[in-house]
C-alpha cells in the first residue's frame, strides 16, 4: 500500500477533520459520495448517497452505531491495546490507499484533539534517514535525503499540527522555511529551541524570521534581544538544556496542543529520552552513507530491557518506507 495514493482526493477531508477535531469532535467519519471525500462528525452522520464510509474512533470510545454500520460500506479505524491504529468491524472492502492514509494521519488528528481536551500537547517526531541510520553526511552539508513524496508528507504533517519545531542546530545549519508549500492547508506556528540563544545571536536573516515569523524558546538568563521576526519564549531551565516537559507545559499554556518535531538528532533524542514523544515517524531512504550524522544520540544502555520499545506499522512513500512507531512508555491520548 502506498501512502501517496489518492491523497489529493482525500486531503480536503483530512483538513475538514483537522477543523472538527480542533473544535472538540473526536469521533469522525470519512465519507465518499461519488468521487469526493468529506469528513463529518459521527453523531450527525447521514449515509445517504455514500459509496464508502470509514469511521475514525477515538481511543476508549465505542464503535459506531450498528444501524449506520449496516447501511454503509463501512470500516472502523480503532486502537489496539499497544496504542497503534488498526481497522476493525470491516463490512466490505474499502479503498486500500484511503485506509493507509488514515492509518498514518488518523492518530495525529485524534491525538491532537485528545491533548487539547486535557490541556496537553501531542508530539510527533519525524526523522528521514538512510538504511544505515544516517541523517546527513559527515560534513553536515544540508541535503534532503528523502524523496518528493516524503517532502509532501512533511508538509501534510505541518498542516495538520499547531506547530512545527526544530532545534537551533537545524535552524542554523539547514536554514529551513518550515512552511506548507506542497499541499493546501494552514501554516503552522514555527518554533526553534535555542537554550543558549545561538539563534538570537546569528547575524544571518534566516528564512524562519521572514513571512509570519517564528518563536524561539530560550532560557530566561539569555540576554540577547530578539531580532526582527522573532518572538521569545523564556523558560527557567538549567544551563545544560531545555527540559521537554517544561517546554510543552509553556507551549500548551500558549495554545499549542500538537507539535511536529522535525529535528535535529539531539532535539529528537531529548524528547525520546524524556518520554515526551507520542508518535515517531521514520522515513527510510534506500541508500547507505557508511558515515555521517546518526539519527539519534541517546544515553548508553546496558541491556536490551533498557532500550526504547515501540509498536510499529508501515506504509510506503513512492517506494520508500515510512514507519509509524508508538513508544510503549510514552503518554497516550
Amino acid at each position: 500500500m502506498d501512502c501517496a495514493l489518492a491523497v489529493d482526493t482525500l486531503w480536503p477531508a483530512l483538513l475538514q477533520a483537522r477543523s472538527l477535531s480542533s473544535a472538540g469532535v473526536r469521533d469522525l467519519a470519512f465519507v465518499e459520495r461519488a468521487t469526493e471525500w468529506t469528513c463529518e462528525a459521527t453523531e450527525s452522520l447521514t449515509v445517504a448517497g455514500a459509496t464508502q464510509v470509514v469511521f475514525v474512533v477515538a481511543p476508549t470510545h465505542p464503535v459506531p452505531r450498528p444501524d449506520v454500520m449496516a447501511q454503509a460500506r463501512a470500516s472502523t479505524l480503532a486502537w489496539r491495546d499497544d496504542g497503534m491504529p488498526d481497522f476493525q468491524h470491516t463490512r466490505q472492502p474499502v479503498d486500500a490507499a484511503v485506509l493507509t492514509l488514515l492509518r498514518v494521519y488518523g492518530p495525529v488528528l485524534l491525538g491532537a484533539a485528545a491533548a487539547r481536551a486535557r490541556g496537553g500537547v501531542f508530539v510527533v517526531g519525524h526523522v528521514t534517514q538512510t538504511l544505515d541510520g544516517r541523517i546527513a553526511c559527515a560534513n553536515r552539508s544540508p541535503q534532503w535525503i528523502g524523496n518528493t513524496a516524503d517532502r509532501r508528507h512533511a508538509h501534510r504533517m505541518r498542516a495538520l499540527c499547531d506547530a512545527v519545531m526544530v532545534g537551533a542546530s537545524t535552524a542554523l545549519g539547514d536554514d529551513p522555511r518550515l512552511t506548507v508549500r506542497d499541499v493546501p492547508g494552514p501554516q503552522p506556528r514555527r518554533i526553534v529551541l535555542s537554550g543558549h540563544g545561538s539563534v538570537l545571536r546569528t547575524k544571518r536573516q534566516l528564512q524562519l524570521f521572514t513571512d509570519h515569523g517564528c518563536d524561539v524558546v530560550t532560557r530566561t538568563n539569555v540576554t540577547e534581544p530578539a531580532p526582527a521576526g522573532v518572538r521569545r519564549i523564556d523558560i527557567d531551565a538549567p544551563c545544560g538544556g531545555l527540559p521537554p516537559a517544561t517546554i510543552l507545559a509553556e507551549l500548551a499554556r500558549r495554545g499549542v496542543h500538537s507539535i511536529y518535531l522535525e529535528g535535529g538528532a539531539r532535539t529528537l533524542s531529548s524528547f525520546l529520552t524524556e518520554d515526551a514523544l507520542d508518535l515517531l515517524q521514520v522515513h527510510i531512504a534506500p541508500i547507505v552513507l557508511g558515515s555521517g550524522l546518526t539519527s539519534f544520540d541517546l544515553p548508553e544502555v546496558a541491556t536490551l530491557q533498557k532500550a526504547h520499545s515501540f509498536a510499529m506499522q508501515h506504509a510506503t512513500l513512492d517506494g520508500d518506507v515510512l514507519l509509524s512507531c508508538r513508544p510503549q512508555s510514552a503518554r497516550r491520548p
